[in-house]
Parts: structure tokens; sequence; C-alpha cells
């Protein structure tokens, strides 16, 4: 053939066009080979070095080869893997993904993940739950409650259940291979109440294919209801996650033993539950941080609320951490009354609430002016100041005006049970004051926990919602009211009793969870523990809401103290905010708009820097002035 080819080139072509054209030829071969010359030359070039090197080793007659033959096949192992070594050279983060379909065929073991329960260890609490120093002498001696006033988690007898899940797996299979859809089950992971089969799609499979068999998947497996996750976040698989048999109770105490690393890394841990995986869900609300809990009637809303109070109260004593709780519906939060950290009553009257929302508005002011003055971006960094540094940086000479300044600001959250009927009585007052707290008050150390059974856009707004990233929905009725709560549904599929879609400020995705449960007799051994009373805060206990018809009406009024304000201005001949303060037990910002109402009736000049304002009148001719009828004039 070659001959033929030669002779037929000769005829009709010169020397430099053959030569041309068998490099075509020949370029044209190599190309076409490339692939298997890749794939081969490995193996073949370690076939030759191992030729190679028993020829040498034979041609000096040395008397044994085969030392040398099993060490050289160990250092060219590596280059050519074959499927079976495969999962020995894959690294971390490719082992962490299951194999592709194609490689599925025939039996497969199916990997089971179960959910452990903690073992008790109350040494372990003791170390988790101790705080920072304080400076506050009323709490020196404060110690926080035992785990040991918490139950312990009781583990399930799971019997044969490996069985159950691979028999689960199989009729999972199934059902998707009767819809004509080829899936393999790559992987299970047990949680406390639902059971996650990931699922490995072959090759061109849509998703939207797999996940509109979620109600014929619910229907052959025999299930209530069944969520799916398309796919699961990190990871090429589909989740579907199935309710298991036996529920599994995930007591507080388990929670807070399996995260005692992340507690002292906390400024307000929360200690959820437990996702669908079994692995603690635990988050700092400094960090949220707001929280919005939602969801339908008798799915656990309340409950979740008990666990994070009490999530404060195992691990932050009064000094550091202050509460605030607003519980129209007077019996939910009632059992919180006598606890230390509170700054007020529980409160019922919603008059009295928008008041408190508008105070911790006031008060956000107030720490913002000091945040600024002290040369500090947040409270933590103020509060790792020392006092000394905090009066250098502020340039406070004045023994009163060192008074005013705290050396510690507490955290203060807040705890509003039913947003929806403080929402539909005062609408303006209440949803002004939420979205400024929600917007710019996380510097300043002040944190909301709102919860609702009403998830419509008529009580969570696009802008509450918009500043609330941090979200807990229970089970809904409707898709609706999941999208209201989260943006997209899956709450509807939920199953109740603490099953809760938590949805985390830059995850990927929701993440499904069972609540942490302590039950009413834990409550109470907590709080009867706990040895401080509750010392209320003055300014908010002398609060007056007669005459509060709103936040604007409220500002143009003349304060009640306004006359003993005066009165204390020109005995003291200085025009102080703080001295406002000390003298009448009031919060900043009732002392600064005090000022403020002077200057606009010419009691007090104007504003003079970090110095006192001057005051126009002596004590004489004030009490003149007064007895001329001129102070009705003022204060009208």
């Amino acid at each position: 053939m070659g001959a033929w080819l030669s002779l037929w080139l000769a005829a009709h072509f010169d020397l430099r066009v053959q030569l041309a054209i068998l490099g075509i030829c020949l370029l044209t071969g190599l190309a076409l080979s490339a692939d298997f010359i890749t794939r081969r030359l490995p193996r073949i070039t370690r076939w030759a070095g191992v030729k190679g090197f028993q020829f040498l080793w034979s041609a000096v007659g040395l008397p044994d080869r085969r030392p040398l033959n099993r060490s050289f096949k160990k250092m060219v192992q590596p280059i050519v893997r074959r499927p079976s070594d495969a999962a020995e050279t894959l690294s971390p983060t490719e082992a962490a993904q299951p194999p592709a379909f194609a490689t599925l065929k025939g039996p497969h073991t199916i990997p089971i993940i179960h959910h452990q329960v903690a073992a008790p260890s109350e040494t372990l609490g003791k170390t988790a739950a101790v705080p920072g120093p304080t400076d506050h002498e009323r709490f020196a001696d404060y110690k926080l409650p035992p785990l040991k006033l918490l139950e312990d988690a009781k583990p399930l007898d799971l019997g044969n259940q490996d069985q159950v899940l691979r028999e689960r797996a199989a009729l999972l299979e199934k059902t998707f291979t009767d819809f004509g859809l080829s899936v393999r089950v790559v992987g299970i992971n047990t949680g406390p109440v639902v059971t996650q089969f990931e699922l490995a799609l072959e090759t061109g499979l849509r998703l939207h294919k797999v996940t509109a068999l979620a109600d014929d998947v619910a229907l052959n497996l025999r299930a209530s209801s069944v969520r799916m996750v398309a796919p699961i976040p990190g990871k090429n698989t589909v989740g579907v996650e199935i309710p298991n048999e036996q529920r599994a109770v995930v007591r507080l105490k388990e929670v807070i033993l399996a995260s005692a690393t992340k507690i002292a890394k906390s400024k307000i841990p929360l200690f959820l539950g437990k996702d669908s995986e079994g692995r603690p869900l635990v988050h700092d609300l400094a960090e949220m941080p707001h929280l919005l809990i939602a969801g339908a009637t008798g799915t656990g809303k309340s409950v979740c609320m008990n666990a994070i109070i009490l999530s404060m109260l195992m691990t932050r004593r009064p000094d550091e951490l202050k509460m605030i709780m607003i519980d129209p519906k007077v019996v939910e939060l009632s059992q919180f009354q006598a606890i230390p950290h509170l700054m007020h009553p529980v409160i019922s009257d919603m008059k009295k609430a928008e008041a408190v929302l508008a105070w911790a508005v006031d008060k956000m002011e107030e720490r913002y002016d000091l945040l600024a003055r002290a040369r500090v971006r947040n409270i933590a960094a103020y509060n790792d100041l020392k006092h000394d540094d905090i009066l250098r940086r502020m340039k406070v000479v004045n023994d009163e005006e060192r008074a005013a300044v705290p050396d510690r600001m507490p955290y203060i959250v807040i705890f509003l049970d039913e947003m929806a009927d403080l929402i539909m009585m005062m609408r303006k007052e209440v949803e002004g004051h939420i979205i400024r707290l929600t917007q710019k008050s996380r510097a300043a150390g002040i944190h909301l926990v709102l919860a609702t059974q009403r998830p419509s856009v008529d009580v969570i707004t696009g802008l509450i919602k918009s500043n609330l990233p941090s979200r807990i929905c229970f089970k809904v009725s409707s898709k609706i009211d999941s999208r209201v709560v989260l943006d997209e549904m899956g709450a509807d599929k939920l199953l109740g009793k603490g099953d809760l879609l938590f949805l985390q400020p830059g995850a990927a995705g929701l993440i499904r969870c069972q609540g942490a449960y302590a039950s009413d007799e834990e409550i109470h051994k907590v709080v009867d523990c706990l040895e401080c009373e509750p010392s209320y805060a003055p300014e908010l206990m002398q609060l007056n809401t007669a005459s509060r018809e709103g936040l604007m009406e409220r500002l143009r009024d003349r304060d009640d103290l306004y006359e003993a304000a005066v009165e204390v201005v020109v005995r003291e001949q200085r025009g102080s905010v703080s001295l406002l303060q000390r003298a009448l037990g009031i919060g900043y910002g009732r002392a600064a708009r005090l000022i403020d109402f002077m200057a606009e009736d010419g009691i007090v000049g104007g504003y003079n820097g970090s110095n006192a304002r001057e005051v126009a009148y002596t004590p004489e001719t004030w009490a003149a002035f007064r007895g001329s009828g001129g102070a009705e004039k003022h204060a009208g």
C-alpha cells in the first residue's frame, strides 16, 4: 500500500508537495491518537522503567531483584490510579462529593450517618458557662445556674434502624424509576426528626423533574410530608427529607453540652436546636443582629422563645445582659417575672409597650453619642476599654460628667411575643420604632426578638423584613405564608412540634432544625435558682404614657419634668444633659430633649461643645419671672 502511494505521489506532484502531504498526514494521525497516547504513555513509561531497572539489576550480577522491584512499584504507583484506589488518593474536598451516576451501576453500599445524643457532663457545662470579668459590685458573687437543673436527653431504642433505612432507600429509588427517572441513593443522614436521603442524578436529568414528584414520593413511602432540597448546598446531590418513625426530643441541655466551644466566642449565644444531620445549631444574637420568629398556633414559637431566654440566663450575668419583655398575651412570659436581668416588669399594656420601644430608640441614640465620644465603633470595643481610658478619650475632667459616663454597657434584648396585636393597635408608632431599632441598634448593643403567629404582609411588612435578615419559621398553613417569612416555600411541609426552618444571613440555603425543648419545670428551676431580685431601671419605671399619641406629638409636647428640670438648671447655673440625668434619674434622650426645650424658650444658650450651656436666668430672676406668669408661657 505504501509503495503504490509513493508511486502515485511521484507521478502527480513534485518533491516539495509530496513532503507537505506526508507531513499533513503525520500531524493528522498524531492529533487523532493524542488521547490514546496520553492515556497509555504513563503505563508504557512505567513498564519501560521497570524492565530497564530489572535488566540493569541483573546485568551487574545482584542475586535478588524483588526488593527494588517492589520499591519502584511503590514509587510509580501514584502515576496511574485504578478505580479501586480512587478513594485512597482523593483530596478531602473530592472525597466529600458523591461519585458520578455513571459509576453507580450495580449493588452499592450506602453510608449512614446517625444522629448522636451528647452524654451528660456537668463539668463541661460549668466550664462552658463561665462569663468574663465584671466591674459591678452588685453581681460580684453572682453564680450562673448549673446545668443539672436541666433534664438530660433520652436516647431512642433504634433497633434495626439501618435495615429499615436501606429498605426505604430502595423504595425511594424504585419510586423514581417507576416515573422514568434514574437516580441512586448515595448517602443517608439521620436527624432527630427527619432523615435526609442524598440522591445522585443521571447526567442530563433536570432538577424540576425530581422535585415535582415530592407528593408522589410521600404517597409511596407512606410519609406525612416530604421536603426536597435541590440541590444540597455545597454538594452535587438532591436531598429528600422524610420523617422518622420515632421522633427524638432535643433537650436544651443536650445542645448546650454539644456547643461548649462556641459559648465563649459568642456575645449572646442562642441554642436553637439540632439540624437535620444531628449537629447543634448555635448562633450569636449579636451577629444576627435581630430575630423574627413566625409560625401557626401550636407549632413551637413560645417553646422556642423560652429556649432562647434560658440560653441567655444559663450563660450571661445580669450586668452583661439586660432584658425587656413585652407580652400582649399576659401569660406567655409571666414565668420570667422575677429574673434579675429584667429592666422592667413584663409589659402587657399596649401603650406602655409603645413607650418602652420609644425609650429604646432614645437609649440607642444615647449610646451612639457615648460611642462617638469614646471613638469606638461598637459596644464590644467600648466594653474592652478601661474606665480611665474612656474618660481620657472623652476628655472628661468634671466629677459630675465623670459620674455620668458608664464603665460598661450591658447588651439589651427586647422580646416581643406577639407583634401583630401591637402593630394593629399602634401601627404608625410601633412600626417606626421597630424599623429604627432594626436599622441601627446593632452597634449600640440593642437587639430585638420578635414573634408572631400571623405571618401576613400587613404584619411583616417589606421594610420590617428587610431589616430582619435572621428568621425562624415553624409550620405554616400555606405556601404564601412561607414565602412571606422566608422568601421561599417549604415551611408548609414542616411537621410541627418544634420542626423549623432557619434563614441565616449569608447561608447558601435554609437550615432545617428541630428546636430545643425546655419544660415548664426546667424553667421554674432555673428562675428559682437565680438569687438576685430584679433591679428595674428608674427611667423605664417613670415613663408616662397618658399623653403619648405618637412620636412627633411626644417630641412637641413639653415633658412633665420640664419645670423641675428648669429649676435644677437655674439653681446649678449649668445647662448640662448629664446634670439632668443624675438629678432627675432619667435617660440621656429625655434629658437632651429637656435641654433643647430650654434652648427654644431662651432659658439656656446654644450648643457649646463638651462644655455646659450658659443659663440666661439667675435663681432670683427666674423666681420673679415665675411670679409674673412667664413660666406658664414657657411651659405652654
